[in-house]
Formats: structure tokens, sequence, C-alpha cells
């Protein structure tokens, strides 16, 4: 549970240097899965296989970390075999420098060869200082809770769509989260959702109603979360977002954030 939950103060102390962020992309991720677990975790060796009921391309993909144990075109078809018994397409997670391929390039080649194709989306790791982004906060009556209510879970649409039952579960995956809500009489009408693993704040869930965008509660709600994470000693935050959604990271990039890396993934040819 949340530490001082309720309304957000109306002020936060815009202080504090910049840390710098030396970890290499392979332990950053190690850490971002921290914040998004899956239901169903299992190892192959250095590569963390997740299964989550379809929900989330995070929490049912394989992020090839390491050394899985085996010869690459082994580890593919174990990959393949785990998720194709839980009746989920097999997905690798590749992380990217920026301007580049995949981390592991030659994984990368290997999966293509095979017929392997791109999943539409591929995103973008942002990263900010949490007192910063905090700097931006504004008087909209963000309320912070521990778990989601159910008009918290009814503004989160994924991909269009209403949440599954198991979506809840992921939502409360990481060490400690916290939820935000921004409300317009009986409507929650913006939300947000902090995980804190690691040592960093991780954003997810960003989202606005249609009839409240561009009215500043985006980035009311980012504020409001960045400056709980830095309370609770997160000095540093990050998210994801579609390389494509360029509104998004515009309102990001003006929060103060700055891209770190990317990911894509990559689908079994036989997935439908």
């Amino acid at each position: 549970m949340p530490g001082n939950p309720g309304l957000l103060p109306d002020s936060f102390a815009c202080m504090g240097g910049r840390n710098q962020d030396s970890a290499g992309i392979s332990d950053f991720e190690r850490m971002a899965a921290q914040h998004w677990q899956a239901v169903e975790r299992s190892a192959l060796g250095g590569w963390l296989l997740r299964a989550s009921g379809g929900f989330t391309g995070r929490a049912n993909s394989a992020l090839p970390l390491g050394d899985p144990g085996m010869p690459p075109a082994g580890a593919v078809a174990a990959v393949a075999d785990w998720y194709r018994a839980r009746g989920l397409p097999p997905m690798i997670q590749l992380p990217m420098r920026l301007g580049e391929g995949a981390l592991d390039g030659a994984l990368d080649r290997l999966l293509a060869g095979r017929g392997w194709r791109l999943r539409p989306g591929p995103a973008v790791v942002m990263t900010g200082d949490s007192a910063a982004v905090a700097c931006h906060a504004r008087d909209s009556g963000v309320v912070l809770a521990g778990e989601p209510d159910s008009r918290w879970l009814g503004r989160y649409r994924y991909r269009g769509s209403d949440l599954p039952p198991i979506a809840r579960s992921v939502l409360l995956s990481a060490p400690d989260q916290v939820f935000a809500s921004v409300r317009r009489k009986d409507e929650t009408v913006a939300i947000g959702r902090l995980s804190l693993a690691g040592g960093w704040g991780g954003l997810t869930a960003i989202e606005v109603g249609p009839a409240w965008r561009r009215s500043g509660l985006g980035t009311a709600v980012t504020a409001a979360l960045a400056a709980e994470a830095s309370r609770r000693g997160a000095g540093r935050i990050f998210l994801q977002v579609e390389e494509q959604n360029a509104a998004a990271r515009a309102l990001y990039r003006r929060c103060g954030f700055t891209d770190r890396h990317r990911y894509h993934y990559r689908i079994a040819p036989d997935s439908g």
C-alpha cells in the first residue's frame, strides 16, 4: 500500500540534481521486468519466459537476456513450445540501441530467417529525473490509491478494448505500486500507474478520456506520479511508448523525459 494516499499536495519542491543512468540495456530490462510481471514466469537459462493470457506484449513474451543454456536454435524451439503449450503465440522481445538493430543481432537474424515476423508497434523506452518531472505538477485533483478501483479499471483501455480479468493481477504485480485518478463529478477522466522496483519508478497506463484530452491531465498525472516516486526514493523514472505515438512522446519530452533505447517483438510464423 502506498504511503500518504489521498489528494496530492498543490506544490512540490523542484530540487535535486539529475542522476546519471549508467546501467546497460540488459540490466535495465531485467529491472524493468520487475515492474510489469507476468502471472506465469519461467527461466530458460538467462532468458525470462512470461505468460499472462495474452494481456500485453511484455507480459506474454520471452525476454532473451544472457545465455539460454543451449544453442540459439534450440532455445527458440523451446520458447515456441512453451508458449504453444499455453495457447499463446510464441513471441520474443528484442531490446535495441537507439538508431541501431537489436542488441542480440544474431538472434534477431535467426528469427527473421525462420519467418518470425515483426509485431506492429515497436516501442521506445524513455527515462527522466523524478524531481524534474514532478515540477510540471498542477492542481488538477490527482488522487492516489494503493489499488485500482472499478472506475480506474473502466477508464483503462487495452488496445481499445475492455480489460480482461487477468489484467488486475498484472497491474498489481510489482513489489509496490500506486494508482492515480482524476475525477470530474462521477467520472474518472484520467488515470496512471506508478510501479516501484529496483530503485526505479515505472509509469504505465497513463490514459485520458477522449473528451478530456489536450487539457493538461496527462501531464498532471505524469507529474503527480513522478512526485510520488521521488518521495519514495526513486530518483529516476521510466516509461515505454510506441514509436509512432508522436503526441505521447512529445508530451513526455515536455515533461523532461529522453529516449534511452528501443525494443520490438518477433512472433512465430504460424501464430495466426
